[in-house]
């Protein structure tokens, strides 16, 4: 059986070759998976199948010896991401709304797919954000 991994990897090492790269394999334990090669240029190629893991690998390829690198993953889930979600879970809760009250409301408002409780007891506890609000700083 492929693994997610693989498939996203294998997806990405497919279109490089079609612009021309050769392509040399690694081990699968180490950073990056893959690397691309076209005329003096190298660019390491690294799948990850986590949103978390594209932070850890983008500092691991940090001062490399390569001329790019390319971090593929599986399409974002627009709802993790949307701030418009997170506001809304925040202003319920500030209104005295209960876990499943929230999650129930906001899965209809926004016509998600799923919301966990984790997720917004994590965001309550600020243990996690959306990707698209780490970087926003508030002065």
């Amino acid at each position: 059986m492929i693994t997610e991994h693989e498939e996203i990897l294998q997806s990405a090492i497919n279109e490089l070759r079609k612009q021309g790269f050769r392509i040399i394999r690694l081990d699968h334990r180490i950073v990056p998976d893959a690397l691309a090669i076209k005329d003096k240029e190298v660019i390491a190629v690294e799948s990850e199948t986590t949103y978390t893991g594209i932070w850890l690998t983008r500092r691991k390829l940090e001062d490399s010896q390569y001329n790019a690198e390319i971090i593929v993953t599986r399409p974002l889930n627009a709802h993790l991401f949307n701030p418009e979600v997170y506001y809304e879970v925040l202003r319920l809760m500030r209104e005295g709304k209960s876990y499943r009250e929230t999650k129930r409301f906001v899965i209809e408002k926004f016509q998600l797919k799923s919301l966990s409780v984790a997720t917004i007891h994590n965001w309550l506890k600020g243990k996690s954000k959306p990707v698209t609000l780490r970087n926003v700083f508030i002065s």
